[in-house]
Formats: C-alpha cells, structure tokens, sequence
C-alpha cells in the first residue's frame, strides 16, 4: 500500500487501534471493554497510545514499579550485582509474555500491561514475609494477604495520578490478569470472578510464563551463586536432586551440555526457555482449535467452565512440574536462603507487632490511615482496619528500607 503522509501521519489513538486490531485473532482482546475502568475520565484531543499502553506507562511510572528493583527474587540484593530482583524477573516476564502473543496474534500490549504489574504487590524479602503477613492476617481474622491481590491494592487504591480518585484507574482487562497471574486467592475482588481462570488468552499467558521465567531464572542465579554446586558436593540428598534437575533437562534439550556448576556456562537455560516457551505456543494454537474458538466469546465461555487454553504440551508440562517441585525443594531450600527468609520473617514480624502495639510508630501518612479509617464504595478489595494499613505500608517496603526501618525502631543507637 502506498504511503501517503497527509492521510496517515501522524496518527492518533483510533486510527492506531484500527491498524492494530487487523493484526490480531479474532479471539485475542481488540480493546478495552466499555466501563472497563472504574472512574470515568476525560476523552483528550491529542492521544497517540492505546487504552492498554496507558494501562502500561502508569505501571511503569509508578512509585511501586520502581520499588521492585530492591525487592529480593530468590537472592537478596546485596549478595551479588547480578542476581535477579524483582524488577529485572518482571521485564523478562513481560518479554516472554509479548513473544507468545505476537506468535498467536494476541495482543501484546494487554499482556504487556499484565506482566509489569503482575509482581507490584510483592513484599520485600520475597515469598516468606509474604506468608507471614498471611498468616498474621488470617490470625487476627482480618483475611488473608496474597501478592497479586496485593498487586490489585496498589494499582486501585495505594498509588495516585490524580486528585479525583484514588488507585491507578486501570482497566478491568488488566486488573484480572495480574489478580490470576497466581493460583493464591482468597475471593476478593468478585467482580473479577477470582474462582475462575483468566478470562482472556494474554492474562493466561502471563500467568504460565511468570512461573515458566522464575523457575527457569532462578535455578540459574542458584547455579551461578555456587552454593547449589557446593550443597550437592556435602550433600547425598542435594546432590540426587540436582542430579534429577540435569536429567530433566536434558531431556527437554538433548543437543544442549548442561553442568550445573558455578564455573561452566548456563546457556543451556536458554535453550530451555525457548524449549517452553514454543511448547506453550504450540498447544495453545492446538488447543484454540480443538475447541473451535473463533472469538473471545468462545475463550470467556471456556473460563466460565474452569477451562484454561494456554499450557505447554503434556510430556513438557509433566517434566516442567517435576522441574518445578526440584527447584522448590534444592534452590529454595539452600541453607543461605532458609536463613535469609528467617531473618526476613523475623524483622517483618517485629515490625508489623511494633506497629499495632504502637501505631504512632508509623509515618504520619500512614498513621492518618490509621485513625480515619473508611471504604470507599466502589473499591472491591479487602475492607481498610489497622492491620491492612500497616500490612500495606510493610509489603510497599523494599529490602534496604524494611532493614533501615527495623534498625530505625529496634536500636537506640541508631539515629532517628
């Protein structure tokens, strides 16, 4: 087609939509939904970004998107400058998700938009100040606490962009693709439907290769670190497991050398990666046509079953979880990590009793919280007490700032 400057260029929100969605299946998410977002806001003249790249640049420019880059993956960020954080796990996510989805003529910028978010709830330290504060929740019998619904909280309600409402003002699309990135939920949010899967092909995606990126990455930040080559040398059980995990790997990728030692390459991971991710693509493409989706309809009719269309091949899929299970029992559980989510727990326990003990202790922000506690009518999520305010205020927190924060309240000799 001949270009022609005057008709085209520049061009705007719609006719940029317009071109975009002749890219796409017709089963992949076209656009937002009307009513999609919660607050209705003004039309502007000069748009040039789809509604789900708006979506993805207020994550980007969010105060809990930069705060991922010192949240702990498996290492904490101290250990070593190249060990993964949270940050960096995101934007891989986000890389694999958006090569699943132009392979299948999804839309990318949905699952774009789903993968920077998908972690912005995360609790510093990783999953075991998670779990405390789930449990210290579930105890005081004020709900439970999961990462992606926190993820939700802060996208509706904790960040700000405007004087007009709180939250983000992100579109339900994406809202339910980073509340279902995990299986952890509590059944909040009912009008995301939390009971049952992703309602469109790109949050599924995301939410197979989010576990898909971190058992993969994290394995190899466990190889490089040494530690897990040093276990399996002075340990019998160490060494059977990691023996287990080169196995399955090279089942997955015969043509590839795989050592899991700190001193020879881990480009076999690569390989593996690219191994999954294809596999993920391939039966997701066979299984939109064993079921004849021809529409979104046909892939939201599926959820409403329990039905989910994105997997990976089944001899993959059962490798993957063996995989899986291996990497939770001999990375996740190499004694430098059991003691850094020991210490974790323990500093966020300290500071979470601190703080209900003396609420004052809190930050005059977050002590207002306190002591003016409402609900907002339209917000979906758990109701605001004390608890959820200083459990918000300790899983925004970063690894250093939980640290300082600790040092701050517990030493006396540490200047206020």
């Amino acid at each position: 087609m001949e270009w022609t400057q005057e008709k085209e260029f520049p061009r705007k929100k719609e006719e940029l939509e317009r071109v975009y969605a002749r890219s796409l299946a017709p089963f992949a998410v076209q656009h937002m939904k009307e009513g999609s977002r919660v607050h209705e806001e003004p039309r502007r003249e000069e748009e040039n970004r789809s509604d789900f790249q708006r979506d993805r640049d207020r994550i980007i420019h969010s105060k809990a998107f930069r705060r991922l880059m010192y949240k702990t993956q498996v290492f904490v960020n101290h250990e070593g400058d190249h060990f993964r954080t949270r940050l960096t796990h995101t934007l891989e996510v986000a890389q694999l998700a958006r090569g699943i989805c132009r392979s299948l003529a999804l839309n990318e910028e949905l699952a774009e938009a789903i993968a920077l978010g998908h972690d912005l709830g995360h609790t510093p330290f990783g999953h075991a100040v998670e779990r405390y504060l789930c449990a210290a929740l579930q105890h005081q019998g004020v709900g439970a606490f999961f990462h992606n619904e926190q993820s939700v909280r802060v996208v509706d309600l904790i960040e700000r962009r405007s004087n007009a409402y709180m939250g983000l003002n992100l579109s339900a699309e994406v809202r339910e693709g980073m509340l279902k990135h995990n299986g952890d939920r509590s059944g909040i949010y009912r009008d995301l439907q939390p009971e049952l899967p992703c309602f469109s092909l790109e949050g599924q995606v995301v939410g197979l290769v989010d576990t898909t990126a971190y058992i993969c990455h994290d394995l190899q930040d466990g190889i490089q670190s040494g530690l897990l080559e040093k276990a399996a040398r002075n340990n019998r059980d160490f060494a059977a497991g990691v023996e287990e995990m080169r196995g399955i790997i090279l089942t997955l990728v015969p043509e590839q050398t795989v050592e899991l030692s700190q001193y020879s390459d881990t480009f076999f991971i690569d390989s593996l990666i690219h191994h999954l991710v294809m596999s993920i693509t391939r039966q997701t493409a066979q299984a939109v046509r064993h079921y004849h989706v021809n529409s979104l309809a046909d892939v939201q009719s599926l959820a409403q079953k329990n039905i989910r269309l994105v997997a990976m091949q089944a001899d993959d899929e059962q490798l993957f979880k063996r995989l899986k299970k291996l990497v939770y029992q001999y990375v996740y559980g190499l004694n430098t990590i059991e003691i850094m989510d020991s210490k974790a727990t323990k500093v966020a326990q300290e500071l979470f009793e601190a703080f209900m003990e003396q609420p004052k202790l809190l930050p005059p922000e977050e002590y207002e919280k306190i002591t003016h506690i409402g609900q907002t009518d339209w917000y979906s999520g758990y109701e605001n007490c004390p608890q959820r305010v200083i459990c918000d205020y300790i899983s925004c927190m970063t690894d250093r700032f939980a640290l300082e924060e600790h040092e701050r309240i517990r030493n006396p000799r540490i200047k206020i």
